[in-house]
Order: C-alpha cells, then sequence, then structure tokens
C-alpha cells in the first residue's frame, strides 16, 4: 500500500518537474550596449583660502577677510546662491618638526567653497576673479554633463535593438522563433564628474584657458526571451 502510494506521487511529480526543465531551457538571455558622447554643459569649481597665525583667533579673523573678498568676488561675477556652498572649513595648529623634537607652531585655517557653473565657457573668467580676489588653495575642476538622462534614451533604443538583432540571430541558427520578452534589465557606465586639476596660486595669469572635452555615456540592457519552435 504505501509502495503504490509512493509510485503514484511520484508519477504525479514528474509531469512538473519536466515542465519545468523544458521552460528553462526555452528562454535566451542577450545584451545589448551602446553609447553616446556628450560635452559637458556643468563645471564645478572649488577653490578657497588657507591662513596661518601665531594664534587660532587670528588666523580664523584674517581666513574670514580674505573669505569676504572671495565671496564678494562671487556675487560680482553672477553666479546664483543655489549654486555656492562651504565644502570644507578647518580649524588645526601647526607644528614645527625639529631635532628636539615637535612644536606648536600657530595655526592653520582653511575654508573652501564649491561653485557650479551653469556655462562652462566661463570657468577662466572665474579662476582668474577667485585669485584676484586671494584664493590660494583649490584643488580641481570638474565637468558634468547635467541632462545625461534624457541623452542616454537613444543610447537604450540602440542597445534594444542591437540585443533583439543577435537574439534573432541565435534563434534562427537554432530553428526557433523569439516569443515574448520574459525580463529586462539596465545597467552601464555613466561617468561622475570628470576632474581636470588645476594648480591654482596666488599669482595666476589672467583666464587661464580650460577646455571641458567630451564625455562617453554607456548603457547596457539584457534582455530575455521565451524561445518557440
Amino acid at each position: 500500500m504505501f509502495r503504490s502510494a509512493l509510485l503514484a506521487a511520484t508519477l504525479a511529480l514528474a509531469p512538473v518537474t519536466a515542465a519545468l526543465a523544458d521552460d528553462d531551457k526555452g528562454r535566451i538571455s542577450i545584451t545589448g550596449t551602446a553609447s553616446i558622447d556628450a560635452t559637458p554643459d556643468l563645471a564645478t569649481v572649488n577653490a578657497g583660502v588657507e591662513s596661518t597665525a601665531p594664534t587660532a583667533r587670528d588666523a580664523l579673523t584674517a581666513n574670514s577677510r580674505k573669505m569676504n573678498a572671495v565671496f564678494d568676488a562671487i556675487k560680482a561675477l553672477g553666479i546664483e546662491d543655489r549654486d555656492v556652498g562651504t565644502s570644507n572649513f578647518n580649524i588645526s595648529q601647526h607644528w614645527r618638526h625639529g631635532p628636539d623634537g615637535s612644536k606648536p607652531d600657530g595655526y592653520r585655517v582653511s575654508n573652501q567653497v564649491s561653485l557650479r557653473l551653469r556655462d562652462v565657457s566661463r570657468v577662466g573668467e572665474v579662476l582668474d576673479a577667485l585669485t584676484t580676489a586671494g584664493v590660494n588653495q583649490a584643488g580641481n575642476i570638474r565637468f558634468e554633463v547635467e541632462n545625461a538622462d534624457t541623452l542616454l534614451d537613444d543610447a537604450r533604443a540602440e542597445a534594444v535593438a542591437k540585443a533583439r538583432k543577435r537574439a534573432e540571430l541565435y534563434a534562427a541558427a537554432a530553428g526557433v522563433s523569439l516569443g515574448k520578452v520574459m525580463s529586462i534589465s539596465e545597467g552601464g557606465f555613466r561617468p561622475g564628474p570628470q576632474p581636470q586639476y588645476a594648480a591654482m596660486e596666488a599669482r595666476m595669469a589672467s583666464a587661464p584657458p580650460i577646455a571641458p572635452g567630451e564625455q562617453k555615456l554607456s548603457v547596457s540592457v539584457t534582455l530575455t526571451w521565451a524561445l518557440v519552435e
């Protein structure tokens, strides 16, 4: 009795297992990729002032005076408040190292501001104005494409078309046809801001030439189809 029940259960489960196996074999997944070249239309400039003095109060006072001049220059450039923000502020004690060991040697105050420029052609002009106002510390200039997602839409359509074309090729070679799309997933690479390092000195030549270049925006799309005999 027990053996008969076990055999019946085995036979009942067999068609389900076979169906799952056939379904797994009846699919094809292909990845298509596409890319576009885009000219950056946003630039981020990081610049600031570093001041040193025997006491923290004196260093902070000197730094604040210089940064006020920098902010006045930023305002004169017509840069909107939403595009201006403090990116780093630091007060630290400076140490002098000698044969007798390390000794405190004043204080250092650093204040960094980040500017977003919506006209990349103004980067040189802005650098000139900032250094003239007293900027003596900076990191890099970063360029990016503001509407990258919208620009990628054409690349997405191209990537899907490439994936379908390749899937149809494989399906035809195997003697089957593509059925319905089972899944779609997107991957790819959208570069972040591209840095261009600009060593900034207190006496920089007026309006240094800056070239934003182009950025490559790429996308990959993986599609899975059911196969039909």
